[in-house]
């Protein structure tokens, strides 16, 4: 009998096994691209297909979306985002008929002391437009898109955290810290190194200060929007039934 002789397997090279290596990277990182996004709604519909309440999956998508704006430089040095979005979509486009219903929870919600605003409609679109002294300015709209109707929060921090930071870092840090710069080694004859420093400290204590002041104001109006927008969410599923 024969018998069947097989190939040896064929080796690689140092060059060759680092190319393929790159090639092969390439190719995944192409493969990830190529997946198709999914929207919030199909992931709750496979959610519920495998159990899972989609609630959940809405809550998950917010902390998500909460996560990623916390991770920028300029959050960190702030302590909160300047500038964030909530987005929500409910199946069905509603008409202009559940306008007041939804313009009655929004004047509830933000027609206090705290926050002054107006609510005006343009075809079948709501919007509330208002301003937080520390927390920032929102605007938030309810309009029809592909069938859906979307709830959209904009929360725009920025002006509020350049007064709050600007005031104390400015009159403060700047101010007080010019005079200690000079005044702690004259009067308690140190080396002028010394009142330096102590101006230093005096700065990161008025940014200190500014970033607890900002990140409490504006995260504090987000949970407040973040509300909202949950509760709009609600009276639109309930008015879709």
């Amino acid at each position: 009998m024969s018998q069947e002789r097989t190939q040896p397997e064929r080796t690689y090279g140092e060059d060759e096994v680092a190319e393929i290596l790159q090639r092969a990277a390439g190719l995944e990182s192409q493969r990830k691209h190529e997946r198709p996004a999914l929207s919030l709604a199909e992931i709750e519909a496979i959610a519920s297909e495998s159990g899972i309440d989609p609630g959940l999956v809405r809550r998950a998508a917010r902390e998500l979306e909460r996560h990623r704006g916390e991770k920028s430089l300029g959050a960190r040095l702030a302590g909160a985002p300047l500038q964030r979005v909530i987005e929500r979509e409910v199946e069905g486009e509603l008409g202009t008929e559940v306008h007041e219903l939804l313009a009655g929870e929004l004047r509830s919600a933000f027609g206090g002391t705290m926050m002054m605003g107006q609510v005006s409609t343009v075809g079948r679109t709501l919007t509330w437009t208002g301003a937080y002294t520390r927390g920032g300015v929102v605007e938030l709209t309810v309009f029809p898109r592909d069938g859906k109707t979307v709830i959209r929060a904009q929360l725009n921090s920025a002006g509020a955290a350049g007064g709050l930071f600007g005031g104390l870092m400015g009159g403060l840090g700047g101010g007080l810290g010019a005079n200690v710069a000079w005044m702690v080694p004259s009067l308690l004859h140190l080396p002028w190194y010394t009142g330096a420093a102590a101006a230093v400290g005096v700065v990161g204590f008025a940014w200190g200060l500014a970033r607890t002041l900002f990140s409490t104001s504006a995260n504090g109006m987000y949970r407040r929007l973040e509300a909202v927008v949950d509760t709009l969410e609600a009276r639109l599923r309930a008015a879709k039934r």
